[in-house]
Parts: structure tokens; sequence; C-alpha cells
């Protein structure tokens, strides 16, 4: 049996996928999967096993070059396709089952992870149990190792987002994070994208104590595995938040203009933080009152109480 997968381009979209991934991987163990992915997300998959081969769909590269793409595709004849980003493309492929083209918007309130295990549950594919593990290797744990300091707490810090709006005051994560260290003998170390090093800059500026700035600097695997290390992230929502939520490790998840009933963590171990107001989760792309309150009044002392409490009980 061969399946096709139609991944999602952002990397913390696609990671909404995995458990949808792992459901379908357990239901068809011996099937010969491909996954379209896009340059962003391509890493995510690259080198595992489970994935026989690896398609890129690059947005940019025009129309003939993504229909040579989609004929190449084709000509695979595949059994199944499963759509995450509702394309157009399984239109191409009428002998295949599929999931439905053009679905409708998303109701409001579900959970967009529950919403691609809807989409194969429909199939007749149970969910898989998770936490489960996006693959590294002995190399990235080596790397990790490197990292780490003996005798303290890993506690990884997501300073920036994608959306100047899903960020928290880089003066904040610096009070949280020099408290952390203080009273939890944690090491703090910061993660982002290489366009986050100015963030990550202005939180080591306003630190009292040292801070291990990895922005810039790990791969998706490097990431993986640091994770698996680590007894804490503190995030804005981003990608790593995510990624944490798919391997189990327990968050503190910093929200204001988007819905975490949609994007939140789900482990119970983790915990959501915002400044509730009336206009939020507003979901927008500005603020229509100019004020930014929802991130910037939410005060240090919250996310650090939030955080010191789960360190505590996973002593």
């Amino acid at each position: 049996m061969k399946i096709l997968v139609i991944g999602l381009s952002n990397l913390g979209d696609a990671l909404l996928t995995y458990p949808a991934l792992h459901a379908l991987w357990n239901a068809y163990p011996e099937a010969e999967f491909h996954i379209l992915a896009s340059p962003r997300t391509r890493e995510l998959f690259a080198g595992d096993l489970r994935v026989k081969q690896l398609w890129v769909w690059n947005k940019q590269a025009g129309p003939v070059h993504q229909a040579a793409l989609i004929a190449r595709i084709c000509r695979e004849r595949f059994n199944l396709v499963v759509d995450f980003r509702n394309s157009l493309i399984p239109l191409f492929m009428p002998w295949a089952r599929r999931t439905p083209i053009l679905r409708r918007p998303l109701r409001d309130g579900i959970h967009r992870a529950q919403a691609h295990l809807n989409l194969v549950a429909a199939l007749g594919v149970p969910p898989a149990p998770g936490p489960f593990r996006i693959p590294f290797g002995a190399e990235e744990e080596r790397q990790v190792e490197q990292w780490l300091e003996p005798g303290r707490r890993p506690v990884v810090m997501v300073p920036g987002a994608r959306s100047h709006l899903k960020r928290w005051g880089a003066e904040r994560f610096a009070e949280v994070a020099d408290r952390l260290i203080e009273r939890s003998q944690a090491q703090v170390l910061l993660v982002g994208e290489e366009a986050e090093r100015p963030i990550a800059e202005a939180v080591r500026q306003s630190m009292k104590h040292p801070v291990t700035d990895l922005v810039g600097r790990t791969s998706i695997r490097q990431l993986a595995a640091l994770l698996a290390k680590t007894a804490l992230l503190v995030t804005n929502d981003s990608a790593c938040l995510h990624a944490a939520e798919v391997m189990g490790v327990p968050s503190v998840a910093i929200f204001g203009p988007t819905d975490e009933r949609k994007y939140g963590p789900r482990n119970p171990r983790s915990v959501v933080v915002r400044k509730q107001l009336r206009c939020t989760p507003c979901e927008k792309a500005l603020c229509r009152y100019h004020t930014h309150e929802c991130m910037r009044d939410l005060p240090a002392d919250e996310v650090y109480s939030a955080a010191a409490k789960i360190l505590e009980t996973s002593a």
C-alpha cells in the first residue's frame, strides 16, 4: 500500500499534524509513506525511516515546476491520499481513496491537533498513544551533552515568535530566567530562529546571570534531542511549543492574541499564562487598540510562579 501525506507549510503547523501522522504510521505499519512538505518543514521528515520518499513543494517555484511535480507524484499511483493542507492536489488522483477536498473551515474552539486526528479518524484510523519521538540520533545527543551543565536543571526558553504580537517582553523573560537560575538551580537555554537573535541578545543584556544562547544554532533534530533532556519549556506561542507538546515536555505557554483552545498545550502538566481581557483572544494581525496590553501587562510573577510549580512537582 502506498500513502501520500500532504503536509502543512509552516513548522508549527506541521508539528500539530504529528499525532495524526503517528496514528497513520501505527495503522499502516507496512505501508510505503510519501510526504509532500515545504522547504520550511522538510527537515522535520528528512531522515525519518518511516518516510520512503520526501517531496518538496515550493510555492515560489512557479506553475510549470509545480505541474511537473504533481505529474511525477501522480505516477506513483497512491492508494490513499491524506491532505492536511486542504489543497486541490488530490483532485489529480481520482483513483485513490482521499480525505475530503475543499473542506469547510474548522469550528471555533477545536484544537488543531484534534482536527487533524479527526480527519484521519474519518478514514477509520484510531489515535495513537503519545508522547511521540521526533527522530534524532547519537550525533545530536552528543551535541546536546556539550551544551548542558552537569548538576543543573535544563530549562529552555523561547523569547521569539513569528509575529511580534505573540512576543512577551525580553526584559520579563530575563527576570523569569534569573529567578529560575537563583532559586531552582536551572540552566536556561535560549532557542529560536536565526532572525530572532536580536531578541535573544535583548534577553541576555537584561539578565544578571549567564545564559546559554542557542538561537539560530539548532536544527530540528538537535532541538528534539535538547527537549528530550529538558525539565521545562517557557515559551511564546511558537513552533517549539508544539515540538514540546509532541514529545510530552511540560511547558509554560505565554498567550496573548492567539487562542489557546486551538494552539495551546494539551499536556496536563503544562500551563497557559495569559492576561484576561475583554478583547482576548482577538486572533488579529494588529492590535485594534494599539496598546498590545494582553502581552505588555502580563507580569513576570505569573510566569515565574507557573514555571517554579512545574519544576517543583517534577523534581
